[in-house]
């Protein structure tokens, strides 16, 4: 955090003042990029393919997509152990750019509290999330594959700015164009603030997206999270269903019609595993996380992306 003494410019404003401006509490963010990743990238996309082909997916932010149970970091692979310390060095990183000051013992000794796979076939997004809720300081995302594609268009990671900070908007100008884009990287890791908003831009490539997300915690690093930050309005969590009523009918109604395809897609299969019962049930929650996306594969085309600042 810096102090900045401005002069306004002579004869702009009579008699101005003296002005300070600091710019409190950034989110850093931190990209760590590792050369010869074929080999390791390779064989992380086969134990997640291998995942991918057989299990159900887990259903949070993602759309029209798939994620992996949030274990992954246990997963037995040798490449898996080889990507955790990895993502451990970077984690060592970044607490050695927020405390600069930090003793060895601090940057070292970070624990993964959650990692999970991400494929993201042609259509496949993340809606707008943050990590808080895994109680972890530090979260980020390891980019394994893009498939093939132009790779600006093989699904960008947006960092939004969530500050509230007024900024110079001219007649026409995409106010949204202040987000910082991330183009996926494979080989590549970001690491930011478990609090940073973000989301993932459809996937408009040939074959699938891979990445790994994590949350990471160390003994010596925590976070103020105010009780507003974790709590919904006093309205939305006493009339909450009034106040979804009139956009979660057409919701349903597009579940229902999308369950039907689900399950039968979850019964043809010969590589699903698990009762009967709980195949249909992962059909229906698909079919209704499904319902809510902003839209479907079908609908994004291949034309141009929104202008972005870029990250690096």
């Amino acid at each position: 955090m810096s102090t900045v003494n401005l002069r306004l410019v002579p004869g702009s404003v009579r008699n101005g003042p003296e002005v300070i401006a600091r710019d409190l509490f950034a989110s850093p963010i931190l990209v760590c990029k590792w050369s010869d990743t074929e080999r390791l990238n390779a064989e992380l996309r086969a134990a997640i393919l291998k995942r991918f082909e057989s299990t159900p997916s887990v259903v949070q932010s993602a759309r029209h997509a798939w994620q992996s149970e949030h274990r992954m970091h246990e997963w037995p692979e040798t490449c898996v152990k080889e990507f955790a310390s990895m993502i451990k060095v970077a984690a060592a990183n970044m607490a050695a750019h927020l405390a600069p000051s930090a003793g060895q013992e601090s940057l070292d000794n970070w624990e993964i509290v959650s990692c999970f796979a991400n494929v993201n076939p042609p259509g496949g997004y993340s809606q707008p999330h943050n990590h808080i809720e895994t109680g972890a300081p530090i979260s980020g995302v390891y980019y394994v594959d893009i498939g093939e594609c132009e790779p600006k268009y093989a699904g960008r990671t947006i960092f939004q700015d969530y500050s509230g900070a007024a900024q110079l908007v001219r007649p026409g100008e995409d106010s949204l164009s202040r987000e910082y884009a991330l183009v996926p990287m494979p080989g590549a890791a970001c690491l930011f603030t478990a609090t940073q908003m973000h989301y993932v831009e459809p996937y408009r490539g040939k074959g699938v997206r891979i990445s790994i997300a994590f949350n990471m915690r160390h003994r010596d690093f925590d976070v103020l999270y105010y009780p507003s930050m974790r709590s919904q309005s006093w309205w939305w969590r006493n009339f909450r269903g009034l106040m979804i009523l009139r956009s979660k009918i057409p919701e349903k109604l597009r579940a229902l019609g999308l369950f039907a395809s689900y399950c039968a897609r979850e019964l043809s299969s010969s590589n699903r595993e698990g009762p009967l019962m709980q195949r249909l049930r992962n059909a229906l929650q698909r079919a209704d996380v499904d319902a809510q996306a902003i839209k479907g594969p079908d609908q994004i085309g291949d034309g141009r992306i929104a202008e972005k600042k870029s990250l690096v």
